[in-house]
């Protein structure tokens, strides 16, 4: 237990001084600078990187209330077809600047799941982004969704490099990186998908997969 604290105290310190860091240089390049076109530039990536760590604040009080058994969430009946289509729509430019093709195979008359749709957006938006993220160029991301008896299973699934499988274990540890550093991750988007869905009595899980990353995880459906 005290050496993964010391671990998750690490990550959270090396996610805190990163963006510290780039406010304190861009913070003393506006200063310093003359010309004010650059100071506009200068003070616009300052904004980006204030932003990003008001995220990764949000991402810890979330992981921080689900731990803490506050997750008094009002449930409804969620149409996962236009959910998943909203959350692909917000990557729209991403993956047209990287020419990525995306699948979506969710029917319109696929039963609704038992969740709060603003979670279950949140499990969506980070497993896109992550599978975005790892995407190369002209590769593929898909998002799937079918009815299991009782459950709606959902897959996210990507062409990127994949996860070995010395790290499948820990990939929804809070601040593990699968692969090493990657630039722009905090290493929380997956520990917050898996505790939204098991706060919903869902399952996450890696699948197998001969390419890329394949993610599923499944929620109770919907009473009648």
């Amino acid at each position: 237990a005290d050496a993964v604290r010391r671990e998750v105290l690490a990550g959270l310190a090396h996610d805190l001084r990163t963006p510290l860091t780039s406010l304190r240089l861009l913070a003393e390049a506006i200063e310093a600078e003359a010309n004010e076109d650059r100071r506009r530039r200068y003070a616009r990536q300052l904004s980006t990187h204030v932003r990003s760590l008001d995220c990764l604040i949000d991402d810890l009080f979330e992981l921080s209330r689900i731990e803490a058994g506050n997750v008094d969430w009002p449930l409804e009946h969620v149409r996962l077809h236009e959910l998943v289509e909203e959350t692909v729509d917000a990557f729209e430019s991403t993956m047209a600047m990287k020419g990525i093709e995306t699948q979506m195979r969710v029917s319109a008359s696929l039963p609704p799941a038992w969740a709060n749709p603003e979670k279950l957006q949140r499990v969506l938006f980070n497993l896109v982004q992550n599978a975005v993220r790892h995407t190369p160029p002209h590769g593929l991301v898909s998002v799937a969704a079918e009815a299991k008896g009782a459950r709606i299973e959902v897959e996210v699934r990507d062409t990127g490099e994949g996860i070995g499988a010395s790290e499948r274990e820990r990939v929804f540890e809070p601040f593990y990186r699968a692969g090493g550093e990657t630039p722009g991750a905090a290493g929380l988007g997956l520990a917050i998908c898996r505790a939204i869905v098991e706060a919903h009595g869902g399952s996450i899980w890696l699948a197998e997969s001969s390419r890329g990353a394949r993610i599923r995880f499944s929620l109770p459906s919907a009473p009648p």
